[in-house]
């Protein structure tokens, strides 16, 4: 129990130690946070529209029947 007691201590007297970060700089990294996250999003985005725009159109090009056009689409997606 004493071990457990001298863990505890421990951790109270090491989370006095930490330096928490002022008001402006905790806002500034959350700006800059959502800054990434939404321009990560839009960048997904922006690909997910292209490699969509171009299985389709392979699948016009290439595909003579529905079977064939499901294995055309199928055997590109398997490749991502």
């Amino acid at each position: 129990m004493n071990k457990i007691a001298r863990y505890f201590r421990g951790v109270v007297e090491q989370g006095k130690m930490v330096r928490w970060p002022k008001k402006k700089d905790l806002f500034q990294a959350v700006g800059i946070v959502l800054i990434v996250v939404v321009v990560a999003a839009v960048a997904l985005v922006i690909s997910d529209t292209i490699v969509s725009a171009l299985l389709q159109s392979l699948d016009k090009q290439f595909a003579t029947n529905s079977s064939e056009a499901a294995e055309t689409v199928g055997m590109i997606a398997s490749l991502f």
